[in-house]
């Protein structure tokens, strides 16, 4: 038995009648066929399964779609969280504002996915991280392999500007599954972040070259224009790494009220350059419930005084008064990767934590969270003074396990 060695070429012309041609495209590194009627096709395409979840950001559980200002962003940490498993870190003291954008209505050119984010300096000039943090469980397959990381941008207000797509690895000596502390400075213009201890950047590979970017010492450097444009390059996962942290980061200081377009970002395993195809909607939604979950619907923001019958649980309490009480076992919608580290309740009818006794329109007291781990959680209560047996309760309850410093 022999080799047969393909060699890249752009899509050639139709063969002859009852012929085919089957070639290594160029553009894309994909082995096709293209017979005599011009139609190509890919063999043996890739799954295109993005390791990254909710890269294409249709899943937003905690913040407003609208532009809003990002909770818990700081200078230092991965706290910012946006739409779900992603995280903005700033680079000054500065509110910075993330808006989820819907382009189901308003098609974007060259973007595949309904939804886009956006981030926008609205205080002062500032750099910016964002950054996905993937635990052992998604990346230890990975171990010596090479992945393609890809993202789209857009610059949609301020000059255009450098960004860098990089990886991150938490290398053996951190603590498998504990995020440490993210950076300990972001940098200047120009300057890379100095990254958390046993946080260390892994080097683009030289070859692939990268797609429409330059390979520059850790990252490859995108210059954002006026389009959304698709750049990408080839890691190697080293043996040894025990976690995994995708960056998107600016290189330069952007302005007052820059705002930059994302879009797109997955990690697929292998060389190849995959066009994004967006998972199902509950397929998404379940690997991101396995980091956060909520009682309240997806479109809302979880909030006290959110309104009764708003999707809170409920249930009856036995006896009268201001007595004891318990909860029933609440089962997340599936099992989280690890026992939530927060678990928060709100009550549905005014702005306070406490369980709400809806048949007499007053609040409970001592509502304590017990008996959390991966798969469920419940509460103890001590009713109303006005609280009468058999008197529905209600509470909304969310849950985070999210890897954040």
């Amino acid at each position: 038995m022999s080799d047969i060695t393909l060699t890249r070429v752009a899509a050639p012309n139709a063969p002859a009648v009852d012929k085919a041609i089957i070639y290594v495209d160029t553009a894309d590194r994909r082995v096709k066929a293209k017979d005599d009627n011009g139609v190509i096709s890919v063999l043996s395409p890739p799954d295109g399964e993005s390791i990254l979840t909710n890269g294409g950001f249709q899943i937003q559980q905690r913040v407003a779609q609208a532009a809003t200002a990002i909770p818990g962003a700081t200078t230092t940490t991965r706290a910012g969280q946006v739409a779900d498993r992603w995280a903005v870190t700033t680079g000054n003291t500065t509110t910075v504002l993330w808006t989820r954008v819907d382009s189901g209505a308003a098609v974007e050119t060259a973007l595949n996915a309904k939804f886009y984010g956006r981030i926008t300096q609205n205080t002062n000039a500032a750099k910016f991280i964002l950054s996905q943090f993937l635990v052992n469980e998604q990346m230890a397959h990975l171990r010596g392999s090479k992945v393609r990381l890809s993202c789209k941008i857009k610059n949609f207000a301020g000059s255009n500007a450098n960004y860098r797509l990089g990886l991150l690895q938490l290398t053996a000596a951190g603590t498998i599954d504990v995020c440490p502390a993210f950076i300990s400075a972001i940098g200047g213009a120009s300057v890379e972040p100095t990254w958390g201890t046993n946080l260390v950047a892994i080097s683009p590979d030289t070859s692939p070259t990268g797609e429409n970017g330059t390979i520059s010492g850790v990252a490859l450097t995108i210059a954002s224009t006026a389009n959304w444009v698709r750049s990408s390059a080839v890691f190697t996962i080293p043996l040894d790494a025990k976690n995994l942290c995708a960056v998107l980061y600016r290189d330069t200081i952007g302005g007052v009220s820059d705002s930059l377009g994302v879009a797109e970002i997955q990690m697929t395993q292998g060389t190849e350059i995959i066009d994004w195809r967006s998972p199902e909607f509950d397929t998404e939604l379940a690997r991101c419930q396995r980091y956060y979950c909520k009682t309240f619907a997806q479109g809302t923001v979880p909030v006290q005084n959110a309104g009764v019958n708003t999707g809170e649980l409920k249930w009856v309490k036995v006896v009268a008064g201001a007595t004891a009480g318990r909860m029933p076992t609440w089962n997340f919608p599936r099992p989280m990767w690890k026992t939530p580290v927060t678990v928060t309740t709100y009550n549905p009818a005014v702005a306070n934590a406490q369980v709400r006794d809806q048949t007499n329109a007053v609040d409970c007291t001592v509502t304590t969270i017990v008996g959390s781990n991966d798969r469920q959680t419940a509460l103890t209560f001590t009713g109303n003074a006005a609280t009468v047996a058999e008197g529905l309760m209600s509470v909304h309850i969310t849950a985070d396990a999210e890897l954040v410093a």
